[in-house]
């Protein structure tokens, strides 16, 4: 069977790999992880696997083997009651997730489940401030990241 992209897999076991991660430490059990937007923002962490583009260019002359650049974009939402200094607490609270993440792709799954060769954080943005429609709820931090990996696809 032809592999067109691994865009789906990768996607697929980045997520499953990080949901595993969070289940296994300690001190993240509440960290909802989800495949796309989530359903709802009950949680105060939540880390969302949302869109994926795929490159793909020849890999080598004389056969069909292509390179695929994949860049994943991955959304950190974390919320913390209080006021001012909550602002402080909820990007210090988002800024720990995405280390976790980066590290958890660079280090110990490099491959994500077999699904890419390598895979590292490429460029992250952050919200400067809560949106003041949100400050009666607390103080947000978001973080849009995104992860590049490469991946070689066949025939």
């Amino acid at each position: 069977m032809s592999t067109a992209t691994q865009a789906d897999e990768f996607k697929f076991q980045f997520y499953m790999s990080t949901k595993d991660m969070f289940r296994l430490e300690p001190d993240t059990e509440q960290v909802l992880v989800t495949f796309g937007a989530p359903a709802n923002y009950a949680p105060p962490d939540i880390v969302s696997f949302l869109d994926v583009i795929g490159d793909q260019s020849m890999a080598t002359m004389g056969n069909r083997g292509r390179e695929e650049s994949l860049l994943l974009t991955v959304s950190i939402s974390c919320i913390v009651n209080g006021g001012q200094e909550a602002e402080l607490l909820a990007a210090r609270r988002a800024y720990a997730l995405l280390r976790a993440i980066e590290y958890h792709a660079r280090v110990t799954d490099t491959t994500l489940g077999g699904s890419v060769r390598h895979c590292f954080l490429e460029r992250h943005t952050s919200s400067g401030q809560t949106d003041p429609a949100l400050i009666a709820q607390g103080r947000v931090c978001e973080i849009v990241a995104e992860f590049r990996a490469q991946a070689r696809v066949s025939n």
